[in-house]
């Protein structure tokens, strides 16, 4: 945390100035001191008088004032901010073979909770679209700060038939803003990411590889995701019909990520997909920028004032 008036900082040494003359209140001038009779009596209005119930609206308003002079020297804390430009698109297989239980609890669930923590991790700021393909790709939802309406969306994905890895980065590029609006940026690529996850070959579309030289030349990345397995065989919680579209083709993945400048992961477990996104969350461009909080020091300055004043009136009551 830092200050934009520290100077102000000053004025918490006048507190113990403070203290000590609530201190000397509570003590009656020696001209005073009678002799007293009742000597129970007395020796409860001592004890009140040292109960901290006693003191405590003096403790709300000292915090009170602490917190006023913190306010005005308008605190300052560093936040993780991404340049507004900044525009990732979740590019997701959602072909039936997603249902394959290789990957617990499935494929698919496994990726649509991993996209939700990515979504909630990432720092604010940054534009995230989500576009989903199988045989043909779809915009579900245009890049967005909404990070609400990209978790519920997320929920409603379903499954459908084949895989078009191509026509997925197709359709995300046209989602991502254009490279006339990032050509000033040193490396405009780091403006335009797509993040594709599949876990089967591309048998329908535009050729994959031809589709990433096109975003190549967009200055768009992409990260891939290869989830499941790269060879044949029988893979549990599939029907024999799904089996021979069950495992992706690793080799075209990596070179999608070669030609992009992104990364390639291999992924075969829920525990490792989470990992690999928030690996990947941590790989974007984030400014540090300093957020003055004041507004909300101020509040708590108000709640312990109002505390104390309510605390007074209620003795006075009492009394």
């Amino acid at each position: 945390m830092g200050f934009l008036w520290p100077s102000a900082l000053l004025l918490l040494l006048l507190l113990p100035l403070l203290v000590f003359w609530y201190r000397r209140s509570l003590t009656p001038p020696a001209a005073s001191a009678v002799l007293h009779p009742d000597l129970a009596t007395l020796a409860r209005a001592s004890e009140k008088r040292r109960d901290f119930a006693h003191h405590l609206p003096a403790v709300l308003f000292l915090l009170a004032l602490i917190l006023g002079i913190v306010a005005l020297a308008r605190p300052i804390i560093p936040i993780l901010h991404a340049d507004p430009r900044t525009t990732i698109v979740l590019a997701l297989d959602v072909s039936r073979s997603m249902r394959a239980t290789d990957v617990l609890p499935s494929r698919f669930e496994a990726a649509r909770e991993a996209l939700k923590v990515f979504i909630r991790e990432l720092p604010q700021g940054a534009r995230i679209g989500l576009v989903t393909f199988s045989r043909a790709a779809t915009e579900v939802v245009a890049p967005t700060t909404n990070r609400q309406r990209l978790l519920d969306s997320v929920e409603l994905i379903g499954l459908e038939f084949g895989t078009a890895i191509g026509e997925g980065i197709l359709t995300s590029l046209q989602a991502l803003p254009p490279l006339e609006q990032r050509k000033d940026a040193k490396d405009p690529s780091e403006l335009a990411t797509i993040i594709l996850l599949t876990d089967g070959r591309s048998i329908s579309g535009i050729d994959p590889l031809e589709a990433a030289r096109i975003a190549a030349e967009q200055k768009v990345r992409i990260h891939t995701i290869g989830v499941g397995r790269v060879t044949e065989g029988p893979v549990p919680g599939l029907e024999s019909v799904y089996q021979w579209a069950a495992y992706f083709d690793e080799d075209v993945l990596k070179q999608i990520a070669a030609i992009t400048g992104g990364k390639y992961f291999f992924v075969n477990s829920a525990g490792k997909l989470r990992e690999t996104y928030q690996q990947l969350s941590q790989s974007f461009v984030w400014k540090v920028k300093q957020d003055e909080v004041s507004s909300i020091v101020t509040l708590g300055a108000g709640i312990f004032l109002l505390g104390s004043l309510i605390l007074s009136q209620l003795r006075r009551q009492v009394a």
